[in-house]
């Protein structure tokens, strides 16, 4: 900021007050003056613009102009002709560099025809100062722009955006491949998520079988033992028999009520081996629907998208495959004996004696 600075701003108010109070004899200067003193009202209303639109001359001259104001003499004709010559080269340059599509305001185009048709007698200095501004100056100001260091950046502006273009391209072409990637990967995380899903359902599977094997284990060995329980009481009776008859005494009464109490714990201990057997089957069972399920975990996820597939094309396509082998194998609880049944046939059994 050069005109819009508080110290500079104060110069050109000064100067303008001074220079409206001045009185010239000479007409030409006074128009001069004049004219000066409108261009310099515009730069004091809007140092901004002028500031921006006027950095060439504010570099070479701007100190110089200031200068001017400060040292101003209505009796000084060189005064007036320097201020004149200054501010036009400052209207010039701010005419070179209005914008693309705009003009000076009526008025400083009024002020700039008046000033280069200027015919009057003036120092040679001056004159020529005027010529400059005119034809030479804009020339100048292009040279220094075109010559500005970061006006190469706008020369290699067109090869960097091919480069940029083509940068654009690699990494359009990189982000469709890691997008592929990405993709896959997303896919294979899917599988492994499920995957590890169906490797919990498949453990808890497991957890249950081994449960079932070794319920299964000890009824296995209980059922040898209620075999064993079975076998040995009708052993004793056989051996004891056989003592009998070997002993020379002969079959009477007695060793048939021995008999009766014999046959009830049988009939009791076969009961019980029933119950242990018909659990037996159950459990074995349990373990087949198990393994089942574990085997069906194991090809679940292709089969859901097989099926998926198929069913489009035919609704009943997999129906009998699918009653197959997602059918229950269950075990039978209705053909297990309830302990009362049991009872109900010893009592039938005692009553049916007695009758006899």
């Amino acid at each position: 900021m050069f005109f819009g600075t508080e110290d500079n701003a104060k110069i050109l108010a000064d100067f303008l007050r001074k220079s409206g109070a001045a009185h010239i004899d000479n007409e030409a200067r006074a128009t001069r003056l004049s004219l000066a003193r409108e261009i310099i009202s515009y730069i004091y209303k809007s140092p901004e613009g002028w500031d921006e639109r006027c950095s060439f001359n504010i570099k070479h001259i701007g100190d110089q102009f200031l200068q001017w104001f400060r040292g101003f003499s209505p009796e000084k004709p060189a005064d007036i002709d320097y201020i004149y010559s200054m501010s036009y080269r400052f209207l010039c340059e701010f005419d070179f560099l209005v914008g693309p599509g705009k003009e000076l305001s009526m008025e400083l185009r009024s002020i700039r025809n008046k000033i280069q048709h200027d015919s009057a007698e003036m120092e040679d200095d001056v004159k020529s100062q005027i010529i400059y501004a005119s034809y030479t100056m804009p020339a100048n100001i292009a040279k220094e722009f075109i010559n500005d260091a970061n006006i190469g950046i706008f020369k290699d502006f067109e090869q960097t955006r091919i480069e940029a273009e083509k940068l654009k391209s690699q990494w359009d072409e990189e982000i469709k491949q890691k997008q592929t990637t990405a993709e896959a990967l997303k896919d294979k995380l899917d599988e492994y998520k499920i995957g590890f899903n169906f490797v919990g359902l498949y453990k808890g599977f497991s957890d249950l079988a081994s449960k079932k094997i070794k319920e299964s284990f000890w009824l296995f060995w209980s059922l040898i033992g209620m075999g064993t329980l079975i076998i040995l009481p009708l052993i004793s009776e056989i051996i004891f028999a056989a003592s009998e008859i070997y002993g020379g005494q002969s079959f009477t009464a007695n060793h048939l009520i021995i008999l009766i109490p014999l046959i009830s714990i049988e009939i009791i201990l076969i009961y019980f081996f029933r119950i242990i057997l018909i659990n037996y089957r159950s459990v074995k069972a349990q373990i087949m629907q198990l393994e089942l399920r574990q085997t069906l975990c194991q090809f679940i996820q292709s089969y859901a998208g097989y099926s998926a597939e198929i069913k489009k094309q035919d609704s009943a396509a997999l129906e009998k495959f699918e009653n197959l082998i997602f059918s229950g194998i269950l075990s039978d609880p209705e053909k297990l004996p309830s302990t009362f049944d049991g009872l109900e046939q010893i009592g039938n059994l005692i009553k049916s004696v007695k009758g006899s």
